[in-house]
């Protein structure tokens, strides 16, 4: 190992792929929580070992300098060695915390609902969950696994169909009149509708049930479906809901199914995570559970809360 010896700090490696890969000092110390001064001396430091420029500034602007970019292949293929090496040998069996990414509708409206069976029969893991409604960072947020709204079309990642998602209209029962009932799905031109800024699903809904589209009183455009689902809860208006999602409610009477048609949104729930994440125990321990419980949803009756 002595040949070792006099080698650049592995930091000096770690910061030149950063700053290569953004082209950008900024947002190189972002990503390693350093200031920018740091990484610059880092740079500076590397730069006078090999003895040439490795990156030029032009405009505010930065590039790889020819140097640079013959040494970043080898560099990028070295750090990606070591982490392989240090990931195929880490032992998962001791680790007892999962990291689990959920967007705030799920969370809120069904994954809460659950979580008490998940510590009951599981008292010495730890679920971290992040909400957040953005695709998950499995390398900057260190998620284990996420449960993502979408088309399966998340490039480099394993993804499993988990829950198949139909909108249909539901609201409080306490919004609901004797003037007015809701028998037909004409009926809802005498109601508020709860609406997202684009208006397709609705649109697709009334199609779908064979009627012309009117001057509905759609007054209420809300961007964050576990708010539209409060609203709805709070008897605002008729809101077009994930009939999984919001099932609970359903089924303690605070929110009634008026009709049984529903529509898909064009997507699905599904689990993403990495492939090597399921060298981790507690990911399998974790996705097992969940998959069940989507599976034991899913085989109660869809139309319970129906009028």
């Amino acid at each position: 190992m002595d040949s070792f010896n006099g080698f650049p700090s592995l930091n000096f490696l770690h910061t030149f792929e950063s700053v290569a890969r953004h082209l950008s000092f900024t947002n190189a110390a972002k990503e390693l929580f350093v200031t920018q001064a740091a990484v610059s001396h880092q740079i500076k430091a590397l730069e006078d070992y090999l003895g040439v420029k490795l990156f030029h500034r032009e405009k505010r602007k930065v590039f790889l300098s020819e140097e640079g970019q013959k040494l970043l292949p080898s560099v990028v293929s070295g750090l990606q060695g070591i982490a392989d090496s240090l990931e195929n040998i880490r032992n998962y069996d001791a680790e007892d915390t999962i990291v689990v990414g959920v967007g705030s509708s799920f969370s809120a409206n069904w994954l809460v609902h659950r979580l008490g069976a998940f510590y009951q029969k599981y008292p010495e893991v730890n679920l971290h969950l992040k909400i957040s409604n953005n695709d998950p960072d499995f390398v900057a947020d260190g998620t284990d696994l996420a449960v993502v709204w979408g088309k399966g079309d998340w490039q480099g990642l394993m993804c499993e169909q988990l829950m198949v998602v139909e909108f249909t209209p539901v609201c409080s029962p306490e919004l609901l009149n004797k003037t007015h009932p809701l028998k037909t799905p004409d009926d809802l031109i005498h109601y508020p509708l709860l609406d997202d800024p684009d208006y397709e699903v609705w649109q697709e809904w009334f199609e779908e049930a064979g009627i012309q589209e009117r001057k509905y009183k759609r007054r209420t455009v809300i961007r964050d479906s576990n708010v539209l689902i409060n609203s709805t809860l709070d008897g605002h208006g008729i809101a077009l809901c994930a009939v999984g999602i919001v099932q609970e409610y359903l089924d303690s009477g605070r929110l009634i199914r008026p009709f049984e048609l529903s529509i898909t949104g064009g997507g699905f729930y599904y689990l993403v995570y990495p492939e090597k994440a399921l060298r981790k125990p507690l990911v399998r321990l974790f996705k097992t559970w969940l998959i069940k419980e989507v599976r034991k949803a899913e085989s109660r009756d869809p139309f319970q809360g129906t009028l």
